[in-house]
């Protein structure tokens, strides 16, 4: 018995092994190959596909050989035709039997029998873990897929994809780094600003100590308050507040000018530092003396109430001293006199804080404590008067806190507030604070705030009774779910993100959310089940249950691919690119597509070629692989992709392996490659890209016709890269199309142009007489034009300078002498030549000359630089520099 002769096919795809399977089918097979087995040869074939450990093994037999020579005699293709051996229906059988085994080749096996049924009858109850479907779309399913059963039914999946087309906001910028504690540096504009702070503050420091003040009772008194209240408002200008903050440390005393600019500014700078050596203890002991941590005086304050605030704070009864409760009674006081134009913190107000914070966000919890403490003192106030004192109150003490991340420290650390001012709960603090916030800075703090959740959440894990940890993590969830409720009021822009983590991390309920949020739950819903059970969705897809249900699967995939893509899930693709290019060869797919008539392949991949371009430039080699087998599924849209990858990718192995790709197919780049070209409507970066792939997939000489139109496109990219590919085909008129390209508006395409005729070089008389005669070109009496003219003949001679191979170089050389020559100036002294030269444009005109005489002059070329080499012009280095080139080439024959 002879013993089959071994043979190993490997496929480069799943996709090339389906079309050998179709024609097994029929029980043949023809293998391509120019050596093919001579007939009768019996065959064990081995058909080995990309990432399977195991070969599908097949007996048969050579039917037909046809060799080279047959080949060319019958106009045939080389290979051989194979047969299978023995029983073809049992053959087939152990063929799928293999075929099971290959989890990608599932789609293409025989499947249960589709139930048929006229109508979709009605489901008697709800399925376990689906709410009722809301006007916004299903809410989300509960519990997590498992592998035995999809967790979405076609009821929930009819529902969500039955849900406006919602749109990703542009993600928001990372927060800036927080500010330096105070700032330094000020320019010029800010130290005008701050100049009269200095003063007030040096003249407030006097009235506060009674130096050079007047006694209340005195005469002159009321004069000199007047000027202190008018340096205030000078100080002020237009800014609602100002702060004066004392810190104390055992290393030195600092005072904190806040509310001016947009940053803290010492007291030091702002008086200057000699000043501030005999300024800054008196004031660092005024403040002392009435325990006195921070002042904030508002620009809305009276005559009256200014005068009253320096009465009281220059009374010496009032001093520390001589009173341990220093600071209730001059709040006590204040208030009395009815000034609440001025927030005091005193030494007693200050609460202990449980972690270290910056320092503005420590004296802004202080601030707030005490404000709101005082709040009930202010009993003939309404509720609804309080309600906006309160909001005043924390809108003034929010606005120089500025930065996202120190608008988070507050908010999260307000409830050691709710400890000490036993008038109001943690709740209301965090709720009013909240309202209170900028809207521009509500998105960019609520990243902060999420970011204390998850640092929450860590910790907890390693100590999960941690009743401290818990509260602050309640905390923290109950100001996110606020912070999330004025975000939806708002409606503000980029907050989808957001809001769908939230979600995600179950802050927020389903019905919480708005409905573009919704949309793209549900998307990641569905999403995580279609990757889950992807052959279920196959078999539903391909023996649908009930009519309607394909085209509800297709609308899924088109939902759920870029979902795919992003997370790198590069086979689940390819998986819903196959079952849909087998239910549409099938005709299982026939008007499920959205548009009547549309390959239901294009309806789920159209419009996807960026975010194939990123899964592109973020793949390995192996999942590329499978990426490219998804594209060459798609046909011309699958070339538009790969075209994409190769024009717009910054990654040369993307762009390589994309050119790789796109040469492997062959005839159909072309195809789609001409279509593009001869398209009038087609957006300019695909025609540029279609050039491109050109280069590589062109035939024959008809392709040049296709391209000469293009070099004169409106677009810039595409007129460079028609001349690219018009020098790459080897278009006979490629020199002349390159000396016309020398005049296009666009520097870049001239540029290209230029090198594109030293390339060719050396050019046919008739092109380098166009040159030449361009280089002789009189300039034009308009200034403006004649320095066109003159930069585009220092380009020409460049051009002529840098061929290598020059076809007529008498003439080049006579007509660079004589571009010289006028150049220089026609006057009948040297002395007047040499002064000529030295304008700008026949300047720069000569020095082009100069340099192209040294690779491309002879004998006659050598008097001339002489005569400049001599000279003392400020051509005669680069002259001297040419001769000895010139001396060079002639030495060497």
């Amino acid at each position: 018995m002879v013993e089959p002769t071994a043979l190993k096919l490997r496929y480069r795809s799943i996709d090339q092994f389906v079309g050998h399977y179709r024609q097994l089918q029929s029980g043949r097979l023809f293998i391509a190959t120019e050596m093919p087995l001579p007939a009768e040869v019996l065959l064990r074939l081995a058909l080995v596909l990309p990432d399977t450990s195991h070969p599908l093994l097949l007996e048969m037999k050579v039917l037909e050989s046809v060799d080279r020579k047959a080949a060319a005699e019958k106009k045939k293709p080389c290979g051989m035709l194979l047969g299978v051996r023995g029983d073809l229906q049992a053959a087939i059988e152990d063929l799928e039997r293999q075929m099971r085994s290959v989890p990608a080749l599932e789609v293409l096996l025989d499947q249960p029998p589709a139930r048929t049924a006229a109508a979709r009858p009605e489901p008697k109850r709800h399925e376990a873990g689906i709410s009722h479907a809301g006007p916004s779309g299903p809410a989300a399913p509960a519990g997590s897929p498992t592998q035995d059963e999809p967790a979405l039914s076609m009821d929930w999946i009819r529902a969500a994809v039955d849900q406006a087309e919602a749109t990703r906001d542009a993600l928001q910028a990372e927060p800036p780094e927080p500010p330096a504690r105070v700032k330094k540096d000020l320019t010029p504009d800010e130290r005008e600003r701050i100049k009269p702070v200095g003063d007030f503050v040096m003249d407030l420091t006097k009235a506060m100590m009674r130096s050079g003040y007047y006694a209340a009772d005195h005469p002159g008194a009321h004069n000199a308050k007047q000027g202190l209240f008018d340096a205030l408002q000078r100080s002020l200008g237009e800014s609602p507040e100002i702060v004066i903050t004392h810190q104390q440390t055992r290393e030195k005393s600092d005072i904190l000018i806040t509310g001016i600019l947009d940053e803290p500014v010492n007291v030091r700078t702002v008086v200057g530092a000699g000043m501030a050596e005999l300024f800054v203890p008196k004031l660092s002991e005024c403040l002392s003396r009435k325990a006195l941590v921070s002042v904030s005086i508002k620009r809305s304050i009276t005559t009256d109430h200014f005068n009253g605030f320096i009465d009281v704070m220059s009374d010496p009864t009032a001093d520390r001293g001589q009173n341990a409760k220093v600071g209730a009674m001059l709040t006590r006081i204040l208030l009395d006199r009815g000034i609440t134009e001025i927030s005091c913190v005193f030494m007693d107000d200050i609460i202990v804080l449980e972690k270290n914070l910056p320092w503005r966000v420590e004296m802004a919890i202080q601030r707030l404590a005490k404000d709101l403490r005082v709040l009930p003192m202010f009993q003939e106030e309404s509720d609804e008067g309080i309600k906006h004192l309160k909001m005043q109150i924390i809108q003034d003490i929010l606005r120089p806190l500025r930065h996202p991340e120190f608008l988070k420290d507050l908010i999260v650390n307000c409830y050691v507030i709710a400890q000490h001012v036993k008038t109001i709960r943690e709740e209301e603090i965090e709720n009013v604070i909240i309202d209170a916030f900028p809207l521009d800075a509500l998105l960019p703090t609520s990243q902060f705030i999420f970011a204390e959740l998850n640092r929450l959440r860590e910790i907890s894990a390693g100590d999960p009774e941690n009743p401290f940890v818990k509260r602050r993590f309640a905390g923290v969830k109950r100001i996110l779910k606020w912070v999330s409720r004025r975000v939806v009021l708002a409606d503000l822009r980029g907050a989808q993100g957001f809001l769908e983590a939230l979600y995600t991390q179950g802050v927020l309920a389903f019905d919480e959310l708005p409905p573009d949020v919704q949309y793209f739950v549900n998307t990641q819903r569905m999403a995580a089940d279609v990757a889950t059970h992807i052959r279920n969705y196959a078999q539903r897809l391909l023996r649908p249950s009930f009519p309607g249900d394909a085209a509800v699967l297709l609308k899924c995939f088109r939902r759920v691919i870029p979902v795919f893509l992003d997370q790198g899930n590069l086979q689940a693709v390819l998986w819903v690119a196959r079952a849909a290019k087998k239910g549409a060869e099938d005709g299982t797919l026939s008007g499920a597509a959205p548009d009547p008539g549309c390959d239901p392949l294009r309806s789920l991949f159209e419009g996807r070629s960026k975010e194939f371009l990123i899964a592109f430039e973020r793949a390995d080699e192996k999942q590329r692989q499978v990426l490219e087998e998804t594209l060459g599924l798609l046909g011309p849209l699958g070339i538009e992709a790969l075209c994409r990858v190769l024009s717009d990718s910054q990654r040369r192995d993307a762009r390589k392996a994309a050119m790789s790709a796109l040469e492997r197919t062959g005839p159909l780049a072309r195809e789609w490659v001409v279509s593009v070209l001869e398209d009038p409507t087609q957006k300019w970066f695909l025609k540029r890209n279609a050039l491109m792939l050109l280069r590589t997939v062109a035939e024959d000489a008809a392709d040049i016709e296709i391209v000469r139109p293009l070099m004169n496109h409106i677009h810039a990219r595409v007129r460079s890269e028609a001349l690219e590919t018009l020098l790459a085909l080897k278009a006979p008129e490629a020199g002349v199309l390159s000396v016309k390209a020398l005049d296009d508006p666009d520097e870049k395409v001239r540029w290209r142009a230029a090198n594109a005729l030293a390339e060719l070089s050396p050019l046919p008389p008739e092109t380098m007489g166009r040159l030449l005669t361009r280089m002789r070109t009189e300039p034009p009496a308009d200034k403006s034009l004649a320095e066109r003219h003159y930069r585009k003949v220092v380009q020409l001679i460049q051009t002529v300078s840098g061929m290598p191979r020059l076809g007529q170089p008498e003439q080049v050389e006579a007509v660079l002498l004589e571009v010289a020559e006028k150049a220089a100036g026609r006057k009948k002294t040297v002395l007047g030549r040499l002064r000529r030269s030295e304008e700008p444009d026949g300047s720069a005109v000569l020095g082009a000359v100069i340099g192209a005489l040294g690779t491309a002059g002879s004998q006659r070329a050598e008097t001339f630089l002489t005569r400049f080499a001599d000279g003392k012009t400020p051509h005669a280095p680069a002259a001297r520099k040419a001769l000895d080139a010139l001396h060079s080439r002639m030495a060497k024959g």
